[in-house]
């Protein structure tokens, strides 16, 4: 059963924790980086963890590929009641984590860091894999983190000898209690992926997040926009398709050509054929039978088509203004829905940016997130929220593929593409593509309910029929009272 070691305890628990390691190089090399990476697990509130899961994840988080398992060189020394528990323990979890796509993601990620952010880096990517699965375990056991600080240098001041010696002096009751501890232990082991997508995204902005406020606030946003998923392939082809319909009704499209011809290609249909092409027909027979030299060059792809002059309209960049209205009054949770409505609205609008990335590539689109505020609130809101968007969309904004605004009129407000989060139903004079009617359960947007409270589908749903209306470049305005 879990319970609180004491000092004399711990004593004991972590020279035993050392013996079960399975990275195969010196403790008195490694474990001085792992005994930082235990104190500051516990010092964050995950007492919980033993030793040696923090030991040997953390280094194969910085090896990688080059972790060396403790049986290449100490198979021999075990005992033969201790080799098959050990073995099991490095090929069906050490094996399985080395194997991890997320996990390699992750090592390639710390290794990128500077040498001064790795261990913090470690650190909190061990407490994300790990902290969760094993709370509530029955065979945890917790410890003091002061405790641990007081021991730290009288346990790697004594390993060299430990280790010289085999652990020859560790008390055998301990040692069986630490193997059993890490049988009760490996079936609450995480089995799969180790890492979510927005668990590597905050490892690598570790050293840019402000506070832990904001990396809380920041993962909860990525990994709602994580959840929504990517826009699919159906509805992607179908954008694709609409955007390139000639938009004849556009104000500048008299200026372009459009339907005509503009060169020639080897590839076409017949009824762009050249039409001198016609003149091999018949020719170059050798029998009445044989093909002729048009049969030829068809078959050798040799025959001419002219290709169609397409208007510039149709490479129109798509621009997107996603407008959170009064954001102050969107900090507030519905219990039917995952988070707040800002949270919603902003991990809608991550991923409508991502979409019309992958929709119509990084020169296609470009999205603006403006925030509109009312009282001196919404622009103390605004101002945080942009500054917390900046963190993850900071590669967009130095391509400028995404600007990120805080206004006060609606006049400052991009007419281009607009998608109006509001906690209020339209009541001014205003044009837009879509206005979401935000704040209860159930979202009003494009003549429908929207029921959030289903989770993710229902928002990829929404996201996907936004995404349509911003690329037919449809625009509504709305209805003043005196229209109703």
């Amino acid at each position: 059963m879990a319970h609180d070691l004491t000092r004399e305890e711990l004593t004991h628990a972590l020279p035993a924790w050392c013996y079960l390691t399975a990275f195969g190089e010196a403790l008195s090399e490694a474990l001085p980086a792992s005994l930082g990476w235990l104190r500051a697990r516990w010092d964050a509130g995950d007492d919980h963890l033993p030793l040696n899961l923090v030991h040997d994840l953390g280094h194969l988080l910085l090896r990688g590929r080059d972790f060396r398992f403790a049986s290449s060189r100490d198979l021999e020394c075990w005992p033969e009641s201790e080799r098959a528990l050990r073995l099991a323990y490095e090929d069906r979890v050490l094996g399985r984590w080395a194997l991890d796509p997320t996990l390699v993601e992750a090592h390639i990620v710390i290794a990128g860091l500077g040498v001064a952010h790795r261990d913090a880096a470690v650190t909190h990517a061990v407490g994300l894999a790990l902290a969760r699965p094993l709370r509530g375990c029955e065979a945890a056991v917790f410890g003091n983190p002061a405790h641990l600080r007081a021991l730290t240098p009288e346990l790697l001041a004594s390993l060299p000898s430990r280790f010289e010696e085999g652990f020859a002096h560790l008390d055998a009751a301990w040692s069986a209690w630490a193997l059993e501890q890490l049988t009760e232990l490996t079936p609450h082991l995480p089995a799969g992926r180790l890492f979510a997508a927005e668990d590597l995204w905050e490892i690598a902005h570790l050293p840019q997040l402000p506070s832990e406020s904001a990396r809380l606030a920041l993962r909860e946003v990525n990994g709602l926009a994580g959840r929504i998923g990517a826009v699919p392939a159906s509805v992607a082809l179908s954008i694709r398709q609409t955007a390139r319909e000639v938009p004849v009704d556009a104000e500048e499209s008299d200026h372009y050509p459009a339907g005509g011809f503009d060169a020639i290609s080897t590839r076409g249909s017949f009824e762009n054929l050249v039409r001198s092409e016609v003149a091999y027909v018949g020719e170059g027979k050798s029998a009445p039978d044989a093909p002729d030299l048009f049969d030829i060059r068809y078959a050798e792809g040799e025959l001419l088509y002219y290709t169609r002059d397409e208007s510039p309209l149709l490479d129109a960049r798509r621009d997107l203004t996603v407008v959170i209205d009064r954001p102050a009054e969107q900090r507030y949770k519905q219990p039917a829905l995952a988070a707040q409505t800002l949270v919603l609205v902003e991990a809608l609008a991550l991923a409508l940016q991502s979409d019309l990335l992958r929709v119509f590539g990084p020169a296609g689109s470009r999205v603006r997130i403006v925030w509109r505020c009312e009282t001196a609130e919404d622009r103390a809101v605004a101002d945080e929220e942009r500054a917390l968007l900046s963190l993850p969309l900071a590669s967009e904004l130095a391509h400028r593929r995404v600007e990120l605004a805080r206004v006060d009129a609606w006049g400052d407000v991009p007419d281009a593409g607009r998608v109006i989060f509001s906690p209020r139903a339209s009541t001014s004079d205003l044009f837009y593509v879509a206005w979401v009617r935000v704040g209860d359960a159930a979202w009003q947007a494009l003549d429908a309910l929207w029921e959030l409270g289903e989770g993710a589908p229902a928002m990829r749903a929404l996201a996907d029929v936004l995404l349509v209306a911003v690329a037919r470049r449809t625009v509504r305005r709305a209805r003043t009272p005196a229209s109703r």
